[in-house]
């Protein structure tokens, strides 16, 4: 089997080594299992959602776990765009030349990727583990124990509740993408396009040549929010990236919205809860924020809130029924534009008639 243009196995070593242990969390799965199959259970009975399968149990996983999960997912991400890279590479200025920048790419790539899955394995809490380029797998549903504790000793606030929220937010995910099957082959099919268009057509003098050319008040203005990458893509590349954003945008505002919509009926100190986070969010230090930005997770973030603007503006005015024409199909998702616009979207789909009799007795 030829040598991968990835040093995965020293991004394994790395991500574990900057991983940790951290706390433990002195809760159960089985805890975690109650909590989210009360949580599919209300998440069904406000979106109207029906799964196609069986949902995931809640796995109670450590930081190394996590690790390894998501550096598997990235290898079979990356599988089609390292062969291209490798042509590429096998191509140029003869067999010596080429052999010293496999090791130099090699050694560069599985060290950034280790790096970041090790940052990230110490804050991610739960994840919705699917397979968005591939074969279909058995999808997961992971909590990483120490992050929860750290979390919650954090946040400083009840634990019940914590585990609730937490429970609620990951499976809501679940829910979703087990209710709308097309949905994971349409995110994976444009990320899959993205990304082999980037391995074939990416070309650094031409990167060089935009740097340079742009106005450095818009290039600081990229770098700030997180776009500077997008920017310095071909046009082609552009449009690909704003139809994954549009619809991941769409993906997490809809959690988020269904979230805040189900959560005062976990407890009534939910919106508490909710302050809590949203001030964790604004206080991070300065290395966080560095690095958050450099991942794309400010990016994340503002997804989040332009997602969840729109779905709650929708809700309001024409009831989660409408919002959920979204799942239809590919076609009924919002395009880029209507994200900030949610009345253009409703008008070119069409409200539903929502059936609130019959809702009153889901």
């Amino acid at each position: 089997m030829p040598e991968r243009l990835v040093d995965w196995a020293l991004a394994q070593r790395l991500a574990g080594a900057l991983a940790g242990s951290g706390p433990e969390w002195d809760g159960t799965a089985e805890e975690l299992r109650s909590e989210s199959d009360r949580a599919a259970q209300l998440v069904r009975r406000y979106t109207g959602l029906r799964p196609k399968g069986r949902l995931p149990e809640a796995e109670l996983v450590d930081r190394a776990e996590w690790a390894r999960v998501n550096l598997e997912s990235f290898q079979h991400l990356s599988v089609r765009v390292e062969e291209h890279l490798e042509n590429r590479v096998s191509g140029s200025n003869g067999s010596r030349t080429s052999g010293i920048q496999r090791t130099i790419v090699r050694t560069a790539t599985g060290a950034e990727v280790g790096l970041a899955v090790g940052y990230l394995s110490q804050r991610v809490i739960g994840q919705y583990d699917v397979a968005l380029i591939g074969p279909a797998r058995a999808p997961r549903l992971l909590f990483v124990g120490p992050n929860l504790s750290a979390a919650r000793a954090r946040l400083d606030v009840n634990r019940d509740l914590f585990l609730r929220w937490i429970a609620l937010h990951e499976t809501t995910h679940a829910v979703h993408f087990s209710s709308v099957p097309w949905l994971r082959e349409h995110v994976g099919g444009i990320a899959e396009e993205l990304f082999e268009k980037a391995a074939v057509e990416v070309k650094p003098t031409e990167i060089l040549g935009k740097l340079v050319r742009l106005n450095p008040r818009e290039l600081v203005r990229s770098a700030k929010g997180g776009e500077l990458a997008t920017l310095l893509l071909p046009e082609d590349q552009r449009r690909l990236i704003d139809r994954l954003t549009a619809t991941m945008t769409l993906v997490e505002g809809y959690a988020e919205h269904v979230m805040d919509a189900v959560g005062d009926q976990l407890d009534p100190g939910y919106a508490g809860l909710r302050r809590a986070l949203d001030r964790d969010r604004d206080r991070r230090g300065l290395l966080d924020s560095i690095v958050s930005k450099v991942l794309g997770l400010e990016m994340k973030l503002a997804q989040y809130r332009r997602g969840k603007a729109f779905a709650d503006e929708v809700v309001r005015a024409h009831g989660i029924r409408t919002l959920n024409r979204a799942w239809s199909g590919p076609e009924a998702l919002p395009r880029p534009e209507e994200l900030d616009s949610p009345a253009e979207w409703v008008e070119r789909v069409g409200p539903a008639r929502e059936r609130r009799f019959l809702a009153l007795f889901r």
